[in-house]
């Protein structure tokens, strides 16, 4: 499967919460750093699995939909693709005032692509909803 193809399926999926399917693509060896409100903190696979197992869980019973706004989509090496976008929720029909702007690697392995590094910015401010909020 080429690139562009997973990005969409993994987008689709991760937004239907399919934990089973981030499971199998988070690489075991993932390496995440997350900012909120100036403070860093990194993690792994199992601290990443139980994150958005914790999103999924808060989310199940309320009017959600995720928003996905893509910035850019870069090769860096041969089997290697880094990603930015905005993921930023609607709930119960209204947008909620913070996103959070994701930097994502995936590499391409014999098992597929894996998320393998993420650079997250969270709680802030998503300008393409605020410019179409306008």
């Amino acid at each position: 499967m080429d690139f562009s193809t997973f990005y969409e399926s993994f987008k689709d999926r991760a937004s239907s919460q399919d934990l089973a399917f981030l499971k199998e693509t988070i690489a075991e060896d993932f390496i995440a750093r997350e900012i909120r409100d100036g403070e860093a903190v990194d993690y792994g696979y199992e601290e990443s699995v139980e994150g958005w197992k914790q999103a999924f869980d808060h989310f199940e019973d309320k009017d959600m939909t995720w928003v996905y706004t893509d910035h850019s989509m870069t090769q860096t090496k041969d089997k290697e693709w880094i990603v930015s976008f905005w993921v930023s929720i609607v709930l119960d029909g209204e947008p909620i005032p913070t996103s959070n702007l994701f930097f994502d690697t995936f590499q391409k392995t014999d098992d597929g692509w894996k998320l393998i590094r993420s650079y997250i910015e969270s709680g802030v401010q998503n300008p393409h909803l605020a410019k179409n909020s306008n």
